[in-house]
């Protein structure tokens, strides 16, 4: 990482200043949400030197963030991703690990949608 700089009004999170990947502009961003009171993430962070995004980039980014996040259990859920159109799979232990991996999945920066097909174990 080059240099992120946060600033937080009411809430809201802006980073500014320069990241070496995509991945890390990501990651900052997700880790930003996950501060509790954040109500809005905006995420300035210029990728240096610049990048090409893409669909699996996206895909790398949320796999990442899903192993991350204590709450959810990665080992069970499929990303795929067309047109940064995101769609969750697979199986997890309940509705409140369903929701934390789609409100994951909507944290990365450049989802346009998340589609949340995840089931619930019975």
């Amino acid at each position: 990482m080059k240099r992120i700089d946060v600033e937080v009004t009411d809430g809201v999170v802006v980073l500014n200043g320069a990241v070496t990947s995509l991945s890390a502009k990501r990651l900052a961003g997700v880790l930003a949400w996950w501060v509790p009171g954040s109500r809005d993430v905006v995420n300035g962070l210029e990728v240096s030197p610049p990048q090409e995004d893409n669909d699996d980039e996206v895909v790398d980014a949320i796999r990442l963030v899903l192993e991350k996040d204590p709450f959810v259990n990665a080992a069970q859920i499929r990303v795929s991703c067309r047109n940064y159109i995101v769609t969750l799979e697979g199986l997890v232990k309940s509705e409140a690990q369903r929701q934390m991996a789609e409100a994951d999945a909507w944290y990365v920066f450049r989802v346009d949608w998340v589609v949340n097909l995840l089931q619930t174990e019975k």
